[in-house]
């Protein structure tokens, strides 16, 4: 028997070695299968996202009309504009607007969701009311808001025209340009502020308050000690996102008072149209979308650190 047995072994082919090549495939099989998911998604994001911005960094170096000519390298200057008149004030504006929009904007939407937390009636359709202007275009709802304060046909003059009191040519006022589009921004964008803030809200449980109220707790304290603590991470992120999506205020600017006067409410994003679009000076204009785009990643940078600092206090 053990003749024949080591005669069929001898007989029986050998399997040949598996090659390094499908060795080290079958080891990183997992890690190809995830790659070749994701191309896709990478090949996107690259086509869309990373060649756009390496292309405007370097269209940011050169002058550049963008029509008939080949952009013309010339450094530093298209970012050295900016520290000439009038784009200084124009980022004054824009840090402005910014600011004084997230401030009222989050101070008002954090109270009205105190309000729309309680149980009062008609409570779903309020909600409503206040996310509706969210959805509504924004170039739309500046056109009506403008009919208001059309200098010579506007609704704000003529209530004033009944009440026998003279016209205001609003759009030659510089505080009444910036109150108009500041107040426009704050009242359109306050329901996404809003929603987080109701939903941050009804995330923390009763259980908590009544205890509170067991142990002697009134309405100031339970907001200041129980409520404001357990929000800390929303109010940032409110606070934080806010302060970028203000940044980029545009449609309210070019409709209401499209800058004027004399460059009193221009912001970022509209001079960066303007340079780009209507100056046809593409070099300049992707200098401004660069700053831009600093400002805002610093911005989201902070948002990051600060969310994660929230979240590992809490």
């Amino acid at each position: 028997m053990s003749s024949s047995t080591n005669e069929m072994a001898i007989s029986m082919p050998k399997t040949a070695a598996p090659s390094r090549w499908t060795r080290w495939r079958f080891r990183h099989r997992q890690a190809i299968e995830g790659w070749l998911i994701l191309t896709p998604i990478l090949l996107y994001y690259s086509i869309f996202f990373l060649f756009p911005i390496v292309a405007n960094l370097y269209v940011s170096f050169t002058s550049w009309t963008g029509v008939y000519d080949s952009p013309r390298w010339v450094g530093l200057a298209n970012y050295r504009v900016y520290l000439n008149p009038p784009y200084p004030l124009i980022l004054f504006n824009t840090t402005l607007f910014a600011v004084v929009i997230l401030v009222f904007q989050t101070g008002l939407a954090f109270f009205i969701a105190l309000l729309l937390n309680e149980k009062v009636f008609g409570r779903g359709l309020y909600r409503a009311l206040f996310y509706i202007p969210t959805l509504t275009s924004a170039a739309i709802m500046a056109q009506v808001f403008f009919a208001f304060v059309s200098p010579f046909d506007g609704i704000f003059n003529a209530i004033l025209k009944e009440l026998d009191r003279p016209i205001v040519v609003w759009t030659i006022s510089t505080f009444w340009m910036r109150s108009f589009i500041i107040l426009y921004s704050i009242w359109r964008g306050l329901g996404g502020p809003v929603v987080l803030f109701l939903a941050a809200l009804q995330g923390i449980h009763r259980e908590i308050y009544e205890a509170a109220m067991v142990d002697g707790a009134r309405g100031r304290d339970m907001l200041l000690y129980i409520t404001l603590p357990l929000l800390r991470p929303m109010v940032i992120f409110v606070l934080v996102t806010g302060m970028v999506g203000s940044f980029q205020i545009f449609e309210s600017v070019l409709l209401i008072s499209n800058g004027g006067p004399s460059n009193t409410t221009n912001v970022m994003l509209l001079q960066i149209y303007n340079d780009a679009f209507v100056n046809t000076r593409l070099g300049l204009a992707a200098a401004g979308a660069m700053i831009t785009g600093i400002v805002l990643l610093a911005f989201s940078i902070t948002n990051m650190r600060l969310l994660s600092r929230g979240q590992a206090s809490s």
